[in-house]
């Protein structure tokens, strides 16, 4: 992956603002990258393939809900 537009959706995502999923589940994306550098964030699902939207944005969801528990509990996350 180069980094350029339509490489990846997570770039596509983070980096060139597109529109890939859903505005719900690109957010998601975004909040997930808060919590984990971009190389970790390529194995979490099948990017190029996910579930159907609802599902997707629900695992989606759940990751970010997760990550942000974990950095709650290390004291990385103050909200």
């Amino acid at each position: 992956m180069n980094g350029k537009q339509g490489d990846h959706p997570i770039n596509d995502i983070c980096d060139h603002k597109l529109a890939v999923f859903s505005p719900r589940a690109d957010d998601l994306v975004r909040e997930i990258h808060q919590f984990l550098p971009r190389h970790r964030m390529w194995d979490l699902f099948d990017w190029f393939n996910p579930p159907p939207l609802a599902e997707f944005e629900r695992q989606l969801e759940a990751k970010r809900d997760e990550l942000r528990e974990d950095a709650r509990k290390r004291g990385w996350e103050q909200r």
